[in-house]
């Protein structure tokens, strides 16, 4: 057995052993009549104190990734969501967030959990849909977890096989491509894709090793990245050699292209690379080749048109009925069309202006730049990479008993819900089948990361058990996703139809008239009181926040409260929960209209009766 004398974390020093028995059946939308009497408690009452609130249920609403989630991550992934965030640009943390659980999940080698009585790799699938110039380019901050060193690269080496038609037909043909392999360290052993699924002998006798690798690229120096625009041959060639790979486009059409080619056609190796199932070919060189664990992650952005592109340039049904769909963890806006300023970093802004500002009241020792926070948290990303590719057995991941039941009842409230409610369409059903696994999967990526960030080696055992904050996140997040989902799916189905238009101008129309409403009651206010006012985060602030910013406007803390008192009776606040106050705004253009469509409140429902499983410091 390969471990590392440098550092223990993640090393395995015990005997091989099996898989730990404990598994999470998956919830059953055709056949699921049992259900426990008290799995109504989901959706109907607030179980988890202040984890639930209206201030909650609004950013779910406005499709945020709520606070209780962020308050829940660990610290590689919160710090640098809080610097993205940290200047009100909130949509742009989480796109951030949408695409570093996938890359994050290229991580883990060599990881598994029992799902439905079969062993599961955490590889997940996210795609962010927003319109041009809105802000999805934050997604790229992600991919610098996984980039290369500087100690490890070869100068001039790109970090990818296959991004260029030279690198594929190499590929094709079988020569290593002439840029080397060499692009960063802890990368994957050479073979162990193929190895991995019998060593444990979990996945049946069919998955034979297929044995060799590739001629011209040394084990151990894998690339992580996987390049989208790339033949089926050439896919399938890198998924041998690296099968935790991760696909990593900042445009849907990069891989639309791919997939509605005939040279490109690899749509049967995405829909069985996230249930991990068994890819075979046949090679004239090597004969029949297995893949026998493939577990390759997706992080795509696009606008709305590209999506659907991709959904058809599939050779499948566009829209929902897609097999691809219910597979995509989607996060959708619209742009809000406002200017940010370009020049100057967060940063540097808060060093020259007079005075604290609001971020640095309450950014405290997390300021500082993205790129420090990203290159520490890349360092420990390669180092989880290399120790978890050189095992010889998979390190199992164990659920709980209490966490498997806190699983259980909440995706069989759901599909209860979605059953009775017979206007949710049949073709989303597999997206909410499929969101239960990627809660289990989310939940065992951030467990990964938390072993990372520590560097503490689990028990001398071959498993490690899953946290409770780390479940709860998990189904926060999927159900978070599965929302979207169905606002995304609304809009491929209809296709910005006639109806859709309609709806479009009646909510511009609404938003237009609530914000008169807001500009009068504003006119009231003195010029102190107006710019205080906006100097007010814009999500749900405590009492104390408000009064902290009272010394930089001429106000005392008293004032402050009365304040805020009377301007909650003239409707400019409003109080989510005690203690917390929030602006009262008309609804954001960049917010999914998730008002109406079939199976949402039903979702808002359930999340927002998650118990909270643990607790959590926000970042």
């Amino acid at each position: 057995m390969t471990t590392s004398s440098e550092n223990s974390f993640f090393s395995d020093t015990s005997q091989p052993q099996g898989p730990p028995d404990t598994f999470i059946p998956p919830p059953a939308l055709e056949s699921a009549a049992d259900y426990d009497e008290d799995s109504s408690s989901f959706g109907g009452t607030d179980s988890s104190g202040d984890a639930s609130s209206s201030g909650e249920l609004e950013s779910l609403r406005q499709g945020y990734l709520s606070r209780r989630i962020l308050e829940l991550l660990p610290e590689l992934l919160a710090e640098p969501a809080f610097r993205i965030g940290q200047r009100g640009d909130l949509r742009k943390r989480d796109v951030f967030l949408t695409g570093a659980l996938p890359v994050w999940a290229g991580a883990l080698p060599n990881v598994r959990f029992r799902y439905g009585g079969t062993g599961v790799s955490p590889n997940l699938y996210s795609a962010v849909v927003a319109p041009p110039a809105s802000g999805k380019s934050a997604l790229r901050h992600a991919r610098k977890y996984g980039r290369p060193s500087s100690s490890t690269s070869s100068g001039g080496t790109s970090p990818e096989i296959g991004t260029s038609s030279e690198n594929r037909t190499a590929l094709e043909s079988g020569a290593s491509p002439e840029s080397g392999a060499s692009s960063e360290s802890g990368a994957y052993p050479g073979g162990r894709a193929s190895a991995q699924g019998s060593s444990t002998g979990q996945e049946g006798p069919e998955e034979e090793p297929s044995g060799r690798e590739r001629p011209g690229v040394r084990a151990g120096r894998r690339e992580l990245f996987l390049a989208a625009d790339s033949s089926a041959a050439a896919l399938k060639r890198r998924l041998e050699e690296v099968p935790h790979g991760v696909i990593f486009e900042t445009e849907f059409q990069a891989l639309s292209r791919a997939l509605g080619s005939s040279w490109g056609s690899f749509t049967d190796v995405l829909l069985k690379g996230l249930q991990n199932e068994a890819i075979r070919m046949s090679r004239s060189s090597k004969g029949a080749v297995t893949i026998p664990h493939p577990a390759p992650s997706i992080a795509l952005a696009g606008t709305p048109a590209a999506l659907g592109g991709f959904m058809s340039g599939s050779g499948s049904t566009p829209g929902t009925g897609n097999g691809l769909f219910s597979r995509f963890l989607f996060y959708r806006f619209d742009r809000e069309f406002e200017w940010s300023p370009q020049f100057r970093s967060p940063q540097s802004e808060s060093t020259q202006s007079e005075g604290p500002q609001p971020e640095d009241l309450q950014s405290g020792e997390r300021r500082g730049r993205l790129e420090e926070s990203l290159r520490g948290a890349g360092q420990k990303f390669r180092e989880a990479r290399r120790q978890l590719g050189a095992r010889e057995t998979p390190l199992w991941v164990s659920v709980p008993g209490a966490l498997q039941e806190a699983h259980t009842r909440a995706f069989r409230s759901l599909t209860k819900k979605w059953r009775e409610d017979g206007s949710v369409p049949r073709s989303m059903q597999a997206s909410l089948t499929r969101a239960g696994l990627q809660a289990v999967k989310i939940a065992v990526v951030l467990r990964g990361v938390r072993l990372a960030d520590s560097g503490v080696p689990p028990a001398s055992t071959q498993s490690i058990e899953l946290g409770a904050e780390d479940m709860e996140a998990g189904i926060r997040l999927s159900l978070t996703y599965l929302l979207h989902a169905i606002e995304v799916g609304a809009r491929l189905q209809g296709d910005d139809g006639p109806q859709d238009t309609c709806l479009q101008e009646k909510a511009l129309q609404e938003k237009a008239g609530s914000q008169a409403k807001l500009n009068e009651r504003k006119r009231d206010l003195t010029e102190r009181q107006r710019e205080y006012l906006e100097a007010l985060p814009e999500e749900p602030f405590s009492t104390a926040e408000a009064k902290d910013l009272a010394s930089g406007f001429g106000a005392s803390k008293r004032g402050v409260q009365r304040w805020l008192k009377s301007w909650r009776k003239a409707g400019l606040l409003r109080k989510p929960k005690r203690g917390m106050w929030a602006k009262q705004r008309p609804e954001r253009e960049d917010s999914p209209k998730t008002e109406g469509l079939p199976g949402a409140e039903s979702v808002i429902s359930v999340i927002d009766g998650i118990p909270a499983l643990a607790g959590g410091l926000a970042p």
